[in-house]
């Protein structure tokens, strides 16, 4: 039987291997992937059950903010976005 996995993407967060720490802390698996990573290679993860979508202060490259590709937002796997919880609950 394979294990649970959370993925977190790396928008530039300096917090993501404390977050994916305490993750495993719990008892699930989870592993740090780059923001630019495709649909379909997430979907050849096995046994994602949720993605964190982790910004941080270095989120802007050349000017531009990065993002995760926009068919990530429509997959059907639960998303959380740390980033976006702080700003809603100002």
């Amino acid at each position: 039987m394979k294990q649970d996995m959370i993925v977190i993407l790396d928008l530039g967060s300096h917090e993501n291997t404390v977050l994916a720490r305490a993750i495993r802390a719990l008892g699930v698996y989870s592993e740090i992937y780059p923001h630019d990573i495709t649909v379909e290679e997430l979907k050849a993860l096995p046994n994602v059950k949720g993605i964190i979508i982790n910004g941080g202060p270095n989120n802007v490259i050349d000017g531009v903010a990065i993002d995760v590709n926009p068919d990530i937002y429509t997959m059907g796997i639960p998303l959380w976005l740390p980033v976006m919880t702080k700003r809603l609950a100002q």
